[in-house]
């Protein structure tokens, strides 16, 4: 089965896949985002995996806690 590509980065969050996991490094504050998704934090290689299926709200959350206009604004669409 063939996944969509994966964005490299969202804001200042980076993502690469790892196997069947994707590994995604971020800020600390965005921590709460990756443990409602589910997120295992590897503390070795100061990063969380995240299953690809639990992917898309993690990216929607990402774009809107990271989209400069929202958080100028202080506007919070969830």
């Amino acid at each position: 089965m063939t996944h969509p590509a994966l964005p490299h980065h969202i804001g200042p969050a980076a993502l690469s896949t790892l196997g069947r996991l994707i590994a995604i490094r971020a800020p600390r504050a965005l921590d709460p985002l990756f443990q409602r998704a589910g997120g295992i934090w590897d503390p070795g290689a100061r990063r969380w995996l995240l299953e690809r299926r639990r992917l898309g709200p993690v990216i929607r959350a990402l774009r809107r806690s990271t989209d400069p206009l929202f958080r100028h604004a202080g506007l919070n669409l969830d």
